[in-house]
C-alpha cells in the first residue's frame, strides 16, 4: 500500500519523508493485513508519520504512536487515537493533533494502522518464574486441537531428546480441547516415546509416566504412594505409569521435581524465551504466585539475574509461597531475614506472600476430587500463627481457597486475628474462589479482603460440572455478586499447569462462559462485557500488586506498557477472542516484541543452543494453520453453519 507521498513505511525515526530521511523501521507490504489497510488509509491524513514537516516541539517525545483505536480504560477519556512516550512513561494520550505537538526531529513514529491498542495485559495470578525455568524443555500442548497432534509432537521429541533428559508435557491443556474428547492412553504414550523417559501431566489431576520413565525413577511394587497422591498398579502390584492426585497437588509436583533440569545458564535463557512468549500475547506484567517446588531464593536465581542485568521484558511482582507443609512459619521467618516488602524495582519486586501461606488451609486443585476437610483446631492454630507473623511484617498475603468450606474456615481465623491486628491496611485476599457463597463473600468484604479469580473453569469445567452440577457451575465463580459488593477483583491465568498461560483464553471465558470444549457453564449473570473483562486483566492485576497508579490504563504519567493487537478485541466474533495476539508490544516505551509490519522493530532473542530442545519446534501457544484460517473465512461468509458448540457443522472444518 503506497501512501500519497510515496512513503511505504509505518514506523519512521524522522519528522518528514524526503529522500534524506533517516532509516525506516518497518515495511508495510501489500500482502500484510489487508483488512486493516482500509482503516489505516482512512486515518493517515494529517497524522504526519509521512506528511509535511511540522514545528519542532520544545520537549519532544521519544516515541509517538498514531492512527490507533486506543482503548485507554481510563474512565474520563476511554478512547484516543494517539499517544506520546518519553523516558518510558506516557506523557500524553489524546487526538492526533494534540500528540503532533510533541514530535521532534528524532521522535520515532509508530503507525498503528487503524488497529486496536490496549494497555499491556497484566496477569493477576500466574506461576511465571517457575514455568520459565523449564519452558524451553517442555512440549506444550496448550491449544493443540487434537490428541493425534499432541502425540505426534511427543513422538518427534522422543526421537531427538538425549539422555538423561525426558520428554515433558507439564499441564496447560485439557482433554476437552481435543477433537477426540479423551485422555491419551498409556499404550499410546509408550508407543510414541519408546526408550525415552516421558511424563505427561493433565492439569493437577493426573500424570502418565512411560515405561522408560518408571525405570528411570526406579519404581517397583515396593514404591510407596507419594504424599497427596496414588500410583496405579497392575494385578501384580507393579506401577502402570498412571499417577493420580488425590488430596494434594504436591503429589504430582514431587514426581516432576525428579526429572533432570537444564543448566543454570539454560534456565536463564529459557526464562527469556518465556518472557518473549508472554510479550507475543500482549502481556507486559504478571503477579507471580510462587509455586510448589519454587523455593526462595534458590529457584529465583534466573529471574533475579535477568533483573540485575536489565534484561526484563516483563514486569514481575512476586510473592513467597510456603514450601514445607507443617513448617510454613519457619519458611516465612527465614525469608523475612532475606527480603523486604517492595524490595526490587519496577521490573522485579517482592509484593507479599501466597498463594499458599498454609497448606492445610487450602483445598484441592482438582475439581474431580473431594475436598478433604482437615481436623478442626490444628489448621486454625497454625494459620493464626502464620498470619500474625505476616501481618507483623506488613506483608500482603493471599491464600488458595476454591471452596466455601475452606474459605469459611480461613475467615474464622482472619476475623480472630483482625481483632488484635487489623487487616484493612494490607492488600490481602483469597484466590480462585469458584464456590464461595454469599455469606462468605460478605465476611470477606467486611474484613477488607479482595478476590483474584482464574479461568480454571475454561479447562477443568467439565470435571466441576460432573462433580457439582450445573447450578453450582453457573456461579463458579460468582463474578456478579463479587462485583455488586464492591470487592476488589482481578483475574489471572494460573498458568502454566492448572491452565494455560494464554490470557486470551481467560478473556474468552469471562465474556462467553465457555470451556475450551465448548460447554457454556457460567450463568449469563456472571458474564462480562469485553471492556469489563479487559479491566480484570489490566487494572485488576495492578491493584493486586499495589501499582494502580502506574499501570493498568493508558494515561499520562503511567508506564508506557501497551499492545497493538492482531484483531479488534472489541468487535471480533466471541470465539475468535482466543486467537488474538499482539503485533507490537511495548514495556516502558521499548518495543519488546514485533510481528508482521512491525517485525523489524522486534529486538533479537538469543537462540537456544541445543538443537534438541522442543521450544525450537513447539515454542508458542498453538497457532492455527493457513488452511484453518481460510476455513474460518469461508465459515463467516456463511454464518448459518455455525453450531451451538462453535463447530462448523456443515463443512466439518473443526473448531476455531
Amino acid at each position: 500500500m503506497a501512501l500519497s507521498n510515496g512513503c511505504k513505511e509505518l514506523a519512521c525515526s524522522h519528522s518528514s519523508c524526503g529522500r534524506g530521511a533517516q532509516r525506516h523501521a518497518v515495511d508495510f507490504g501489500r500482502r500484510d493485513f489487508l483488512i486493516d489497510a482500509l482503516a489505516a488509509t482512512a486515518g493517515l491524513t494529517g497524522l504526519g508519520g509521512c506528511a509535511a514537516p511540522v514545528m519542532q516541539a520544545s520537549n519532544p517525545a521519544d516515541t509517538i504512536l498514531v492512527n490507533g483505536r486506543i482503548a485507554t480504560l481510563a474512565p474520563r477519556a476511554p478512547a484516543a487515537s494517539a499517544l506520546a512516550i518519553r523516558g518510558g512513561d506516557l506523557v500524553a494520550v489524546g487526538s492526533a493533533a494534540e500528540i503532533e505537538a510533541l514530535r521532534g526531529p528524532d521522535t520515532r513514529v509508530i503507525d498503528a494502522g487503524g488497529r486496536s491498542v490496549i494497555p499491556g495485559l497484566n496477569d493477576g495470578h500466574t506461576h511465571f518464574i517457575r514455568g520459565g525455568l523449564t519452558y524451553t524443555n517442555e512440549v506444550r500442548w496448550d491449544g493443540v486441537p487434537s490428541l493425534a497432534e499432541g502425540l505426534r509432537r511427543v513422538r518427534e521429541q522422543a526421537q531427538r531428546t538425549p539422555a538423561p533428559h525426558w520428554v515433558q508435557v507439564i499441564g496447560g491443556w485439557t482433554w476437552a480441547q481435543f477433537a477426540e474428547q479423551r485422555y491419551p492412553t498409556l499404550e499410546e504414550i509408550n508407543a510414541a516415546t519408546g526408550d525415552t523417559p516421558c511424563m505427561i501431566m493433565h492439569l493437577y489431576d493426573r500424570a502418565w509416566l512411560n515405561r522408560a520413565g518408571i525405570r528411570a525413577l526406579g519404581w517397583t511394587k515396593d514404591t510407596p504412594n507419594m504424599f497427596g497422591g496414588a500410583i496405579e498398579r497392575d494385578a501384580s502390584g507393579n506401577p502402570t505409569g498412571l499417577v493420580m492426585s488425590t488430596t494434594s497437588l504436591a503429589s504430582l509436583v514431587s514426581v516432576w521435581l525428579r526429572i533432570p533440569r537444564l543448566s543454570p545458564e539454560d534456565q536463564i535463557l529459557s526464562t527469556r524465551h518465556f518472557m518473549r512468549e508472554h510479550n507475543r500475547l500482549g502481556v507486559t506484567s504478571v503477579v507471580d504466585a510462587g509455586g510448589g517446588g519454587q523455593n526462595y531464593p534458590d529457584n529465583y536465581a534466573a529471574i533475579a539475574k535477568l533483573a540485575a542485568d536489565g534484561q526484563m521484558t516483563l514486569r514481575i511482582g512476586y510473592t513467597l509461597f510456603a514450601q514445607a507443609p507443617g513448617k510454613e512459619l519457619e519458611n516465612y521467618t527465614a525469608w523475612a531475614k532475606l527480603v523486604k516488602l517492595g524490595q526490587g524495582n519496577d521490573y522485579y519486586r517482592m509484593i507479599g506472600t501466597g498463594e499458599y501461606i498454609l497448606y492445610a488451609a487450602g483445598d484441592v486443585a482438582n475439581f474431580a476430587k473431594d475436598y478433604p476437610v482437615p481436623p478442626a483446631g490444628v489448621m486454625e492454630k497454625n494459620l493464626s500463627a502464620v498470619v500474625k507473623f505476616i501481618v507483623e511484617q506488613g506483608w500482603p498475603f493471599r491464600q488458595h481457597t476454591s471452596f466455601d468450606a475452606s474459605a469459611s474456615r480461613v475467615l474464622d481465623v482472619l476475623e480472630q486475628v483482625n481483632r488484635e491486628m487489623p487487616l484493612k491496611n494490607l492488600r490481602w485476599g483469597l484466590d480462585h474462589c469458584e464456590a464461595l457463597k454469599p455469606a462468605t463473600l460478605e465476611r470477606l468484604a467486611a474484613l477488607g479482603g479482595s478476590i483474584d479469580i482464574q479461568n480454571r473453569m475454561s479447562l477443568d469445567g467439565e470435571a466441576f460440572l460432573k462433580k457439582y452440577g450445573a447450578q453450582a457451575a453457573a456461579d463458579a465463580p460468582p463474578v456478579a455478586r463479587i462485583r455488586e459488593m464492591g470487592i476488589p477483583l482481578a483475574c489471572g491465568t494460573d498458568g502454566n499447569r492448572a491452565t494455560s498461560y494464554n490470557p486470551w483464553i481467560g478473556l474468552h471465558w469471562l465474556v462467553t462462559g465457555k470451556t475450551l470444549g465448548g460447554a457454556k457453564l457460567q450463568g449469563d449473570r456472571n458474564l462480562l462485557d469485553r471492556t469489563d473483562a479487559l479491566r480484570l486483566y489490566t487494572t485488576g492485576g495492578a491493584w493486586i500488586s499495589g501499582e494502580e497508579g502506574r499501570k493498568g490504563t493508558l494515561e499520562a504519567g503511567k508506564f508506557a506498557d501497551l499492545a497493538i493487537l492482531s484483531a479488534d478485541y472489541f468487535k471480533v466474533p466471541e470465539d475468535r477472542i482466543k486467537d488474538i495476539e499482539s503485533l507490537l508490544t511495548m514495556v516502558g516505551g521499548k518495543v519488546v516484541y514485533g510481528a508482521g509490519p512491525y517485525s523489524r522493530l522486534s529486538p533479537p532473542l538469543p537462540p537456544v543452543a541445543q538443537d534438541w530442545l522442543p521450544v525450537r519446534e513447539y515454542g508458542e501457544y498453538y497457532r492455527r494453520t493457513l488452511g484453518e484460517a481460510q476455513n474460518l473465512a469461508r465459515a463467516f461468509a456463511q454464518p448459518g453453519i455455525i453450531g451451538d458448540a462453535g463447530a462448523w457443522g456443515a463443512c466439518g472444518c473443526g473448531v476455531f
